[in-house]
């Protein structure tokens, strides 16, 4: 639906008369009944006109260079009944899942299932997928939706192939469904949208073995306000184009349970289902996907979705935490809009090198092999060094490095990992402004052949300036495991 501007066309006005000449006597105050009836105003008169189209200047793909943020949105162009499309990411055809980011899916869901933890993956479709019916003609003729669906169904099918439950989202890319699943102007999927999906997710773990022990509760969802969804699309509109488009409105949708009591504080059982995602599934959006989870599941799901959080943010939360480490849940539901998936030009590694040794704490709990705390200055930074009596085998075959750093705040690492064979290895991680790391650090070493064929000589950081206040950090490396031929003979600690 179009926004509409108004203009006032007429308006009743009133004139004030000021006495003249210093002289004038003063008038005698009229009473009451001598004053006269006052004139009602006119009425003003309205006309509405069409507002915000998109200007010529969507159409040009360099008016999004600059920042990532705005080439996402490559290029708007304007469907029908005041729907944006991104022709990039909303009108793909093509969904890259490589063999590595399948094969690293496969490690991260394995270790899951060594913990009795069942992934889930929630792979979410793109809106043109969903929403073909808000397209015009011509840009539906130009949109191989068939292809779209088809390649969509067959990215399905190649997630499977890494162990995981992946639902079969792409039943519900079908033309008139009678919904929105998506907002017009926004990437965030509408509640009828979260609701239909979670029905789906639901009758895919309903079918599993694990899903008869979970406790049983009832929920009944209700509405609790409206949402104004002002749109992500519209705001980059209104960047490029100037004017400013209505806020769609919707109905907030709350699950509880039913007779009330729906919050988890207090209850000392942890629930068996847990939910890690992005904004579309954290409780900030009013989408209401949890809440349909567990009205359709009927037993509790904890939530742990970040907004902001991206791919990786709230697994690596989660995966840390307290609530996974002490009592894992029997299915961990993770959501992931599909363009945030590692794409075939992307090394999904440096993701899954964090995720998989976090499933089982990182170092935490286990003995370090070398370890050193170090207060750090401008300059080069010595963190590790592996010439202390002897020379540990430490590779990335084996073993994995943890930073601790003394602020909770630090939200980037940039380490050397030196190798005796003359290697270097730059570790770079990074997590969110809103993903809480508390200043923690894990990752596999290396696993390319000039990595794990020798072992690690020293481990440095290089401050281009010195710490705003004093900074430690912590630095250890540990064994994945605890092989037998490592023996408490062999741990060292740095001088």
């Amino acid at each position: 639906m179009k926004r509409f501007a108004v203009h006032a066309m007429g308006a009743a006005c009133l004139a004030l008369a000021t006495c003249a000449g210093a002289q004038a006597a003063a008038p005698i105050a009229p009473s009451p009944a001598d004053l006269p009836m006052p004139v009602p105003e006119k009425p003003p008169h309205y006309a509405a006109q069409p507002c915000c189209s998109l200007c010529p200047r969507a159409a040009d793909p360099h008016a999004y260079d600059g920042s990532k943020f705005l080439g996402d949105f490559r290029v708007l162009i304007e469907g029908r009944d005041g729907w944006l499309f991104r022709t990039g990411l909303d009108l793909t055809t093509r969904f890259d899942i490589s063999a590595a980011s399948v094969a690293q899916l496969r490690r991260l869901s394995d270790a899951l299932r060594a913990r009795g933890t069942q992934l889930v993956m929630v792979y979410q479709p793109p809106r043109g997928l969903m929403d073909p019916d808000e397209l015009t003609p011509a840009q539906r003729r130009s949109y191989d939706w068939e292809a779209a669906r088809r390649n969509y169904a067959a990215a399905l099918q190649r997630l499977r192939g890494a162990g995981v439950i992946v639902p079969p989202l792409d039943q519900l890319a079908v033309p008139d469904k009678g919904y929105d699943y998506y907002f017009r102007r926004d990437h965030h999927w509408t509640a009828a949208g979260a609701q239909h999906t979670a029905r789906v997710v639901a009758d895919a773990i309903r079918k599993l073995p694990g899903y008869a022990a979970l406790p049983r509760k009832q929920f009944a969802t209700h509405t609790d306000g409206t949402l104004g969804k002002p749109g992500t699309l519209q705001k980059v509109a209104e960047q490029l184009c100037g004017g400013a488009w209505s806020a769609q409105f919707e109905p907030i949708y709350v699950t509880e349970a039913a007779g009330g009591g729906g919050s988890l504080l207090g209850n000392s059982t942890q629930p068996q289902v847990a939910l890690i995602g992005t904004s579309n599934s954290d409780t900030l959006g009013g989408y209401d996907f949890n809440g349909y989870l567990e009205q359709f599941l009927g037993t509790d799901v904890l939530d742990t979705a970040i907004t902001g959080g991206s791919f990786e943010g709230s697994l690596l939360h989660y995966l840390a935490s307290k609530a996974f480490q002490q009592d894992p849940p029997k299915f961990l539901i993770w959501e992931t809009p599909y363009q945030d998936y590692p794409a075939a030009d992307q090394d999904p590694f440096k993701i899954y090198r964090q995720a998989v040794p976090l499933v089982n704490d990182g170092c935490r709990g286990k003995p370090a092999l070398l370890s050193n705390k170090v207060n750090l200055h401008e300059g080069n930074n010595q963190l590790l060094f592996n010439a202390v009596g002897r020379i540990l085998p430490l590779n990335g075959r084996n073993d994995l490095i943890a930073f601790q750093f003394s602020d909770p705040g630090v939200k980037d690492l940039a380490a050397e990992i030196w190798y005796f064979n003359g290697r270097k290895e730059s570790l770079k991680l990074h997590f969110k402004q809103y993903v809480d790391n508390a200043g923690r650090f894990v990752a596999e070493l290396g696993q390319k052949p000039e990595y794990t064929s020798a072992d690690v000589m020293a481990v440095t950081m290089d401050l281009a300036r010195a710490p705003a206040k004093p900074l430690g950090v912590t630095a250890t490396i540990c064994a994945r495991s605890t092989p037998a031929r490592r023996s408490s003979a062999s741990l060292a600690k740095n001088p």
